[in-house]
């Protein structure tokens, strides 16, 4: 595999070198192989010293409105100066390795959704290029990430960096601070990347790619001011949006311009599906811009601090961002068609980075910057602010009534995260139906009802009573869970979507650029969606998941994080995806399981599910007593009773949606007999009932003493030339008379 990578990479450096040499495409031997032509001009241009420039900028920026705010931020926090080299070096590289993260997102993204592969699966040349690019942008990312664990510890202690660095204090940085396992975990993760990036040329590996840099923005959203105090739910949830939606824009950016610079293919599309992103990404940069605002600060506290200052610098690069964002769509675009070259588009985008990244150094400087206080221990212990209770520490919010009908009917917290999924899922669902409507087509309803159920359970189960009071009682939580595991995804699973996208979408034809419909297919018929779609292996990761989670000391771990939480719930919804996509899923899956096979997997996996929820009842030890414990509820809880009933939960409840499940796989397998029947019954109208005929003439012959040709046909056939073979009876009725007499 390493040879085939290296002999794919040696190939693509060749196919860029004759490209560059030879930019018009033309094959005429004479040219280019007499050794007194003239060189042509390159044909493609290198985009690293922009990246490089695009990297400094955002440093220079995150870097002196750091020294310029810093020390009065120091000087109120009572922290001595580390020095110049932490106070401007940490922005600096923070900044710079947010453009790197963005141009590694980005790179990928234009390898796995904007180039196609080759029929062997291995990247084009564009797609190549790309990809080097994402590969030591992630590397260099890691690196500055790994660099951070120590400025950090500098920067919170007022140790020089110097000293910092010293082998000895990254422990103490990593058990200390608390960035710092996030730094640690994005470094890996950045070089990993990087590392598996430069040594695979195969398409199919760019979207993991794409995935793995833009899951490093969930642990720099932990680790932001907003993941902290008051409505610390709501804060992590926007900046994961908000962090993500910046990688989409900025890379997308930064990645296109390269992908104009080297003359790649489905330069016009490309830029018309990046439009699309950008103009989603500055929606959703804004709104959660807004939503981050505003549990920080109140509005007079943007024109008197130097917190509320710096917004009011990054709304007004957002503005000008979307209105060069509108030139771009309404001028640049479709200057396209006329300038192939794109020298117009080039030049805007590079001013429009300029701009992104000068942003993204303010939102670095931001983020070192003390809000102004809202709670009492925040502000030194004035009276005049509310004080922020422990529960709201853990929690984000306060609760005061026990979980019951009356929280049911009274109690709502829009979810952030799986509230805006759930309605983007219905969105796109409805667009997808108007498009198949549009088209003639014809969609069961009963599939729309059972997607639609399901985005509003989610959004419900997400933002009612059930989701607020989810993190704070285990018997709530384990209620919860059935939802997210069972019930949610049995209605997702039934609605089909990716039937409906294949019907819906048009497809890219053999010389057209892949696009939805094609994304779909690659991921239904890879090696790893049949590996996770195997009935056993579906089943195990389903069920082990209640053993591993509530068994050992993850739940306990993961419980004291806001991260942990939603990384659970997102756990809990794939994984029972996966599975009921296996058992009753609408959509064709990459392996073919027949419905008694189906039915089988489904009534062994009945006991587990029993046995863990009788076990949970039964237990004597509470889970997470320490997390349980600081909530500080304004009502009295009996942990262990509490587990307890939350092991009948899943006893109990957890049992229905299983018996509902065999209901629906009875009545497919039924309907798919009667399919089978009326296939049957055609093919017979077709030939005449042949194959009855058939079977009742072997019969007969077989009762008179003859053999038919169908019976000859059944019971012999032929090794080879030579030799031939009897599966039934060698000797007839006639030969065994006459050896018998």
């Amino acid at each position: 595999m390493q040879r085939a990578t290296l002999i794919g990479m040696s190939a693509a450096q060749t196919e860029l070198s004759d490209a560059a040499d030879n930019p018009s495409g033309s094959t005429d031997s004479t040219s280019s192989t007499s050794p007194s032509a003239p060189k042509k001009k390159r044909g493609v241009k290198r985009t690293t010293g922009w990246y490089v420039v695009f990297a400094v900028v955002a440093g220079v920026v995150a870097g002196a409105l750091s020294l310029l705010f810093n020390q009065e931020s120091r000087a109120a926090l009572g922290i001595s100066d580390p020095g110049l080299v932490t106070t401007v070096g940490m922005p600096l590289a923070k900044s710079g390795g947010e453009v790197l993260a963005a141009l590694a997102t980005g790179s990928f993204m234009l390898a796995a959704f904007g180039t196609k592969a080759r029929k062997d699966g291995s990247l084009s040349l564009d797609g190549w290029a790309a990809s080097r690019v994402g590969g030591w942008a992630a590397i260099c990312w890691g690196l500055i990430a790994l660099l951070q664990i120590p400025m950090t510890l500098s920067d919170v202690s007022g140790q020089p960096l110097a000293t910092t660095l010293q082998p000895a204090y990254w422990s103490m940085s990593l058990e200390q601070v608390g960035e710092s396992p996030a730094w640690l975990l994005i470094g890996v993760m950045g070089l990993v990347t990087g590392l598996f990036a430069l040594m695979s040329n195969r398409w199919v590996w760019q979207p993991v790619f794409f995935a793995l840099v833009l899951l490093s923005v969930v642990a720099l959203a932990s680790v932001s001011h907003n993941a902290s105090g008051g409505n610390h739910d709501v804060g992590t949830n926007s900046m994961i949006f908000h962090f993500a939606f910046t990688l989409f824009w900025v890379g997308g950016l930064m990645a296109l311009l390269g992908h104009a610079r080297r003359k790649g293919d489905f330069l016009r599309e490309v830029s018309r599906r990046y439009s699309f992103v950008a103009l989603v990404s500055f929606i959703a940069l804004s709104l959660s811009g807004v939503v981050n605002t505003w549990i920080t600060i109140s509005f007079g506290d943007l024109f008197t601090s130097n917190y509320g200052r710096l917004i009011l610098v990054k709304i007004i690069a957002i503005v000008i961002l979307g209105l060069i964002g509108y030139i771009h769509r309404k001028v640049t675009l479709p200057k396209l068609d006329e300038d192939p070259s794109g020298s117009m588009f080039r030049r805007f985008a590079v001013v429009e980075i300029l701009i992104m990244a000068a942003t993204i150094g303010v939102a670095v400087a931001l983020g070192r910057t003390p809000p102004p206080p809202q709670f009492q221990d925040q502000a030194g212990g004035g009276g005049e602010l509310p004080e922020m209770t422990q529960m709201q520490a853990r929690l984000g919010y306060n609760l005061d009534i026990p979980f019951g009908w009356e929280a049911m009917f009274t109690v709502w917290r829009f979810d952030l995260f799986f509230g805006t999924i759930a309605i983007a899922l219905a969105s796109v669902y409805l667009y997808w139906l108007y498009l198949e409507k549009k088209k003639g087509g014809q969609w069961p309803l009963s599939n729309t009802i059972w997607w639609l159920s399901g985005c509003v359970m989610l959004l419900f189960t997400s933002s009612s009573a059930l989701g607020v009071y989810m993190p704070a009682q285990f018997s709530v939580h384990m209620l919860a869970h059935m939802m997210y595991s069972m019930a949610i995804p049995v209605m997702l699973v039934l609605g089909g979507p990716v039937t409906l996208a294949f019907r819906a979408l048009k497809p890219a034809g053999r010389d057209g650029l892949p696009g939805v419909r094609e994304w779909l297919a690659v991921f239904i018929n890879n090696p790893v969606s049949k590996f996770l779609t195997h009935p056993i292996v579906a089943t195990v990761q389903f069920v082990a998941g209640f053993y591993l989670l509530y068994m050992t000391s993850l739940y306990a771990w993961m419980a004291e994080e806001h991260i942990g939480h939603l990384f659970m719930n997102v756990h809990f919804l794939i994984s029972g995806y996966l599975f009921y996509w296996v058992i009753v899923g609408v959509d064709a899956a990459p392996n073919h399981t027949p419905e008694s096979l189906r039915l089988l997997v489904l009534m062994v996996s009945l006991p587990f599910h029993a046995f863990f929820g009788v076990a949970l009842m039964q237990t004597g030890t509470v889970i997470a007593p320490d997390y349980y414990g600081d909530l500080s509820l304004p009502w009295a809880v009996d942990l262990l009773a509490d587990q307890n009933t939350g092991g009948a939960i899943a006893w109990a409840v957890g049992e229905i949606p299983l018996y509902m499940v065999t209901a629906a796989l009875f009545v497919q397998w039924r309907r798919s007999d009667a399919k089978e029947a009326k296939r049957y019954d055609r093919k017979a109208d077709r030939d005449h009932d042949q194959e009855l005929n058939d079977y009742n003439a072997m019969l007969q012959g077989m009762a008179e003493g003859r053999s038919s040709n169908v019976q000859s046909e059944y019971y012999t056939g032929v090794v080879d030339d030579g030799h031939r073979v009897s599966l039934g009876d060698p000797v007839g009725p006639a030969e065994k008379r006459r050896k018998r007499k």
